[in-house]
């Protein structure tokens, strides 16, 4: 106690005005860090200091917390780890993880970043002065904590995350960064394939005057994207105001200090999907660990978050052990990529991304065509069209638009996602697609069980009927009675065409591992509306799929033996 006390003086030397530690006094009962703070932890020799304030280089004031681990020596140093809050969450939302890492002899520092409760400024979403708040944060840390400087990492779930990685490739200070559901590519994620997830990006920006002041620039941003009229010019000044806000583009000075990148990301995160995540990890060439999991944006991590025993949070300390602590606890010695199963129990590891055992499976798309009765089989043609492994010789074209939705659906925006997190995918019966509004391609059965790794892609070729073009792809896993599993989807849409001109449509589906059961088949549904997506065009959108023996429609399929 009485070290602890000379160490509360004289270890932090300048730091006393701001971390001021002080011991239990004779007879004093500790009730614990948040009803105590500023007291050391006569069990575990942790301290937790709130109301800290960070000035920033431009005079705003960040709110913040730092736990102290044990200190036995007034020379000693500690490996310490920032932690960045999420989108219009407070600066303690990791109390109950940084409290643990506390007890493990880290020093956590958590803040809100600006524009978040009571940090000062407004939210320009990673803007480069975010990122500059980082390093202001080394230097206070530096000047009034014993941070070993040679040892600091920066973490945080969502925002936190994607910040989080920005800081990583412009502050060499920072040794390592552990991404928990965050984004890579921020231009994907506002308008991947030229179409906007509607539903998240209403939900973020919505939710944002719960806690904070956001950029009025970003609800303008909001309004053009959800906009089917928006410019291709407009489009692509957003797109250059959300390319220094990608992570993916710090890849060149991550590589080049061979920084160590921990992610973790969730398969039913419609927000943050992990299809650029992906592409961001299999540029990195130094050490890396990618953990792919079942859940929404952020579900998997947040019990971890605040304390509870879960795989992210575990896994992401055993990281934070070796890398700085130099402990070995074998994660190195891992395969890089750890995934669940979507539709099962257990996780695989894979060695790396792209990984050699994935292998790529096409089908052929089979035009359904006009409907006719066919004498070769005594049966009715043109409710659906095929999928298989020949290459489609058959001419033909399939008509769509989009006066009604169909059957085949993400589901209820995030009620969905949140139920696929737990085994309940969206489920429809293909066959009752109506023709006008979609068109099912149907699979062979299956003779042993499908196991889908990765990324789907499809290659169509889109003619619209006006300059705009809109198609939403479901993959399907239906059982012998026509009940289809929802596995994946993935969205496309044209703007700024030509009306009348066959377009090649190449389609990338969301991330997925899935295991489609033997005597199953798979199929693909197209149509082109959907609940999750902004429209392309505030009229009808007509279009049609060409088929010929030149011109090749099909879908790819990752999948492993």
């Amino acid at each position: 106690m009485a070290l602890a006390a000379l160490l509360s003086t004289s270890a932090l030397g300048s730091a006393q005005a701001a971390v001021t530690c002080t011991p239990m006094k004779p007879g004093e009962v500790y009730t614990g860090f948040l009803t105590m703070p500023g007291r050391i932890n006569p069990a575990n020799g942790t301290c937790w200091v709130d109301n800290i304030t960070v000035t920033t280089h431009d005079g705003f004031k960040l709110t913040a917390n730092v736990f102290l681990p044990r200190i036995d020596s007034p020379t000693q140093t500690f490996p310490t780890i920032v932690m960045v809050n999420s989108w219009v969450m407070p600066e303690w939302e990791y109390i109950g993880q940084a409290h643990k890492l506390a007890q493990a002899g880290y020093i956590v520092y958590e803040y809100a970043s600006r524009g978040w409760w009571q940090s000062e400024g407004i939210t320009r979403v990673a803007s480069p002065d975010d990122i500059r708040d980082v390093s202001t944060i080394i230097d206070w840390l530096g000047a009034n904590v014993p941070m070993d400087g040679d040892n600091i990492a920066i973490s945080g779930i969502s925002y936190g995350a994607g910040i989080s990685l920005l800081a990583l490739g412009r502050e060499p200070r920072l040794k390592t960064a552990v991404a928990l559901s965050g984004w890579a590519n921020l231009e994907d994620q506002l308008f991947f394939q030229e179409t906007t997830n509607k539903s998240n990006l209403n939900l973020l920006v919505g939710v944002a005057p719960l806690a904070g002041r956001l950029d009025p620039e970003v609800r303008q941003l909001q309004a053009d994207l959800l906009n089917p009229d928006t410019t291709e010019a407009r489009a692509n000044e957003i797109r250059a105001w959300a390319r220094p806000r990608s992570p993916i583009t710090e890849v060149a000075r991550i590589n080049a200090r061979q920084a160590p990148v921990f992610f973790s990301k969730n398969y039913a995160d419609e927000m943050f999907t992990p299809n650029s995540t992906l592409a961001m990890f299999s540029q990195l060439t130094g050490p890396k660990k990618l953990l792919l999991n079942k859940g929404w944006h952020a579900t998997a991590e947040l019990p971890g978050a605040l304390g509870a025993a879960n795989h992210p949070y575990d896994q992401a300390r055993r990281w934070f052990d070796f890398w700085l602590k130099g402990i070995d606890t074998g994660i190195m010695s891992e395969p890089q990529v750890d995934m669940a199963i979507g539709n099962d129990s257990g996780r695989e590891r894979l060695a790396t991304w792209p990984d050699a055992t994935v292998k790529a499976g096409k089908l052929h798309l089979v035009p359904r065509g006009d409907v006719r009765f066919e004498l070769g089989c005594l049966c009715t043609k043109g409710l659906r069209g095929g999928l298989q492994s020949a290459v489609n010789t058959t001419a033909g074209t399939d008509t769509i638009n989009d006066q009604l939705d169909t059957v085949a659906t993400t589901g209820i925006p995030l009620v969905s996602e949140l139920l696929s997190g737990v085994g309940f995918f969206p489920m429809a019966a293909p066959a009752l697609v109506q023709r006008a509004n979609g068109v099912v391609y149907k699979g062979p059965v299956l003779d042993k069980a499908l196991k889908v790794r990765g990324i789907p892609r499809l290659k169509l070729s889109v003619k619209p009927v006006t300059n705009r073009a809109q198609v939403m792809a479901y993959l399907y896993d239906v059982d012998a009675f026509g009940v289809g599993t929802l596995i994946t989807h993935g969205a496309r849409s044209q703007h700024w065409g030509q009306a009348g001109v066959a377009v090649d449509f190449d389609i990338e589906l969301h991330m997925m591992s899935y295991n489609v059961a033997r005597g199953h088949h798979l199929e693909l549904v197209l149509d082109a509306k959907d609940p999750h997506y902004a429209p392309a065009s505030n009229g009808t959108v007509t279009m049609s799929f060409l088929f010929s023996a030149a011109k090749e429609s099909s879908l790819m399929v990752p999948y492993i033996d």
